[in-house]
Parts: structure tokens; sequence; C-alpha cells
């Protein structure tokens, strides 16, 4: 059970590959990286595009042949460790989630092939056109709702909790079948497990995410038994369809693990991304009056966002067999920090690499979703949220603009970034 859960607490630190430069201080949760990563990385990857992390226990890549060779290569560099706490969890919180029936299992990001591919192809097609055409309309009038809330209740408002989170929340809950009666709760469970998983949350905030990551298993446990029983016209029916068509291709236990991971994957991470497009529009001169002028720019602009302010700054992968890379041998059990941030600024793909430009030719050449067989699912989903956001704001709040003077937090974690609140003003 251990090689396939869908967490793993214990993670063996391997040193540094022979020869390869050693940096004791770099850190994702240091406040200057938090502050601004891109500045961090850029003088990284002019001092030493590959180096050994000494206090993470990483080796960190940093430009866009590295990374994108490891995406390449996922039968050499896995993606088994993605979903384990980057730090050690408390003995408590670790305790919550020792249940007898706190059991999902290592589905689609931390699976390797051939588990992997046989999986896939059937979460994949549930991410069919058909599926995207019929969560558009409701993406676009619980988008307009919201819009008209924020406004209504007069400027300044504040954006994420106005739009930007719960958005993305009901787009997945009814994508996968959650009923609306139980947004509530749901919203309450999954929010804050990346602070679990790839933060460095103190031992109250571990045990209280781990008791609503148990709350939340039981809960999608419950929900895939009813639509057993019920089905419905939404993705968790589908898998159960495909399950009961052939299960040995895909288990029942493997569909309750996947719906148990797909609301993380598609909520707080796009909410990051509307709240970062906002920021990087509204505050590079030019560029929010011109995709007002031509809503025809969002869909490169949304782009543009991925590229130059990504939700998603790394992800990991751990070598699996000994190998070379970047000059370097490498060997099995390292752990690797896939700086996509980086990747996303280097000069050697990007002019002008720390310009945000919604007119960039290439935009499209970033690595945010990832790359090979772990591309990232929801990849439409997220873009076609943003695009819809960016539209409703453009028609219905040409004047939007950020408060002046407002300094924008964010949360210490190995890997996504978005701010905590992002205030916002416009014309009466």
């Amino acid at each position: 059970m251990a090689d396939t859960a869908y967490h793993k607490f214990r993670t063996d630190r391997v040193p540094a590959p022979e020869g390869c430069p050693v940096d004791r201080v770099f850190s994702p949760f240091s406040e200057t990286y938090v502050k601004n990563p891109y500045v961090v990385l850029e003088k990284l990857r002019e001092q030493s595009a590959v180096f050994y992390a000494e206090e993470l226990g990483y080796l960190v890549l940093t430009r866009m042949e590295d990374v994108a060779e490891v995406f390449r290569k996922p039968d050499v560099f896995a993606s088994a460790n993605v979903q384990d706490p980057v730090l050690p969890i408390c003995a408590a919180a670790a305790e919550v989630l020792s249940a007898a029936d706190y059991n999902p299992i290592a589905v689609l990001s931390n699976r390797a092939r051939p588990d992997h591919s046989r999986m896939r192809k059937h979460t994949q097609a549930g991410f069919s056109s058909r599926r995207m055409q019929m969560l558009e309309p409701f993406i676009r009038r619980r988008c307009e709702a919201l819009v008209d809330g924020m406004q209504q209740a007069g400027a300044p408002a504040e954006f994420v909790s106005a739009v930007a989170h719960p958005l993305p929340g009901e787009t997945i809950f009814r994508f996968i079948g959650f009923p609306e009666a139980d947004d509530k709760d749901l919203k309450d469970w999954t929010t804050n497990r990346l602070a679990f998983t790839w933060g460095k949350a103190s031992d109250a905030e571990q045990i209280d995410i781990a008791q609503k990551m148990l709350a939340y298993w039981r809960y999608c446990v419950s929900f895939v038994k009813k639509r057993h029983l019920e089905p419905a016209d939404d993705f968790t029916s589908e898998l159960l369809a495909d399950h009961a068509a052939d299960p040995d291709d895909l288990s029942y236990r493997e569909v309750e693990s996947v719906i148990y991971g797909l609301s993380f994957a598609g909520h707080e991470i796009v909410s990051n991304l509307l709240s970062n497009g906002l920021i990087n529009l509204l505050s590079t001169p030019g560029q929010w009056a011109e995709i007002c002028k031509d809503p025809g720019l969002i869909p490169n602009a949304v782009e543009e966002v991925l590229r130059f302010n990504s939700p998603q700054t790394s992800w990991r992968r751990v070598a699996v067999k000994d190998t070379e890379l970047a000059g370097y041998k490498i060997p099995a059990g390292t752990q690797i920090f896939l700086s996509l941030g980086s990747a996303n600024h280097d000069a050697a793909l990007f002019d002008d690499p720390d310009v945000f430009d919604i007119h960039r030719a290439n935009a499209r050449a970033h690595i945010s979703f990832g790359r090979g067989i772990h591309f990232c699912l929801g990849n439409r989903l997220a873009i076609l949220e943003a695009s819809i956001t960016l539209q409703t704001l453009v028609e219905r709040m040409p004047s939007l603009s950020l408060v002046t003077g407002q300094t924008f937090s964010y949360f210490p974690n190995f890997t996504f970034r978005g701010p905590k609140e992002l205030w916002l003003t416009w014309s009466a």
C-alpha cells in the first residue's frame, strides 16, 4: 500500500550529485523568494543553471531545456513525489490521516506508466469538447453573477474572495457532479491543502487541514457510491461507466481517488491564475485598455499570464535510476525541483522575458502545464475560466484598476503562487 498511497510522508534525502554546485541558502519559503521569485531565479540562473539546494535537499533546474528534458523522460524522472508533503508533517496530523478508511491511492499526477496511461485515457475522455461546451454556460453565468455581486457591493472590492476563489471551486464541483447544496462544506474542506503538501504550515494548521482532508475523502467515497447507484451526466458517472464496462482497466478505488484529487488541482491553482492575470494586466501600462478595445486579444493574454506569472512556479520529480542530466551524474533517489517560473523567463526562448506583453508571439511556449504524459488534464478548463472571467470584466467593468498603494501578500510554499488578497476599484 505504501508504494501506491496518494500521499507518502517520508522521503529519504540524497546528497548533491558529484561536482554539482551547492547553494546553502536557497529556499522557496524565504521572504525574498515569496515576494518575487523571478528576481531570485534570474540571478540563480545566471550563476548556475543547475545547483543543489542544501536546505531543501533538491536538485534545482532553472533552464527550459533541462526542465523539458525531465518532463520528456517519465520513466527516468518519476512523478511519484508530487503529492507528498515537502516538509515532514507533525505526528498529530499523521495520526489523523492514519485512519483505517483514509486510503486514497496514487492515480494520475503521481502514478507511473503503465498504470498512468491506463487511467489517463479514461480521465482524458471526461475533459472532452462536449463536457467543456456543457460547462461554458455555467461558468459564464456564475462569473457574471459574482462580478455583479462585486459591483453592487461597491468599490473598493476584494477580488479573490468575491470572484477568484468561488468561481473555480464551483466550476470543478459541477464538473465532478457534486451538488450545489454542498458547496460550503466542499470549499471549507478543499481550501488550504496546498499549505499541507507544499507549504510550511504550523502543527495546528497541519492538524486542521488533515482533518479536512479526511472529511473530504469520506465525502468523495460516499458521493461515488451514490453515483454508482444513481448515475447522472457528470464526470464521476462517466468514470463509473468505464469501470462497469471493464473493472480491470479502471478500478472502483481508482475512481474514488481520481475524484478526490481533482478538486484540489482545479480550484486554488485556477484562483491564482485569475488573480495573477488581473495584477499583470492592470499594472502594465496600456495592456488593460488594449483588451478592452479588442477582446480578441484575451486568449493570447491568458497564455502570457501563464508564462510571465504562472500560478504554478515549480513542480517536482524524483530520479528512479542512475542517470545523467545537464552534464552531471544523477543518483537514483535524487529529488528534483523543476523551476517552471525560471524556465518561463529563459532568455534563450523568450525575448525580453521579464516584460509582460500580451502580443508575445510565442507566449504559448510556456511550460506552466508541464509536458509529456503528465501534461495537465485541466488545461483547457483553466484557460476557459480565465478567458470568460476577463471577457466578463472587460465588458462590465472597463474602468477597472488596482487600488493604489496595496502590497500583495503571498503564502510561502514550494510550488504555487497567487495573492491572498487583490483589491480593485472602478468608476461608478
